[in-house]
């Protein structure tokens, strides 16, 4: 990620926001009384993947604007609206395809509710994150 941005700040942003995806994805695992297992953990890289590629496209998007010439305000306005649509879409079908897994019952349901609790989970903190905390540490880092 750093030769695609050319910037050694820009990924560590991106890279900020697993653990706090991660802990999103395991308060909802704990909160419907699942067990981190191997199906959990692959759950939590299949989310990871989806929030990071999200975030990789914003900061790409403000980047590509700002050498367009625009402010760094502007840029982070318009990326904002200009991915706002695609981040959502991309999260609430991976949510709403994962939510019959919560709610089923039978064989394989209890090996596949752990991976449903984690990427649904990781998706809602990550997807805010995505929208906010991305271009704000955006903003706050590269001011200076």
């Amino acid at each position: 990620m750093a030769a695609q941005f050319e910037s050694l700040w820009q990924p560590i942003i991106i890279l900020l926001e697993i653990p706090i995806d991660i802990g999103g994805a395991l308060l909802l695992l704990w909160l419907f009384g699942g067990t981190i297992n191997v199906m959990a953990a692959i759950g939590i890289v299949v989310m990871s993947g989806v929030i990071i590629n999200d975030s990789i496209l914003k900061i790409h998007t403000i980047n590509l604007l700002r050498k367009k010439g625009r402010s760094m305000e502007e840029a982070i306005k318009e990326g904002g609206k200009l991915r706002l649509k695609p981040i959502l879409m991309t999260s609430l079908t991976t949510i709403l395809a994962l939510t019959p897994f919560l709610f089923i019952s039978g064989l394989g349901a209890e090996l596949q509710k752990p991976l449903a609790l984690t990427v649904i989970g990781g998706m809602l903190i990550g997807t805010f994150i995505s929208l906010y905390f991305i271009p704000l540490m955006y903003y706050q880092l590269s001011r200076k």
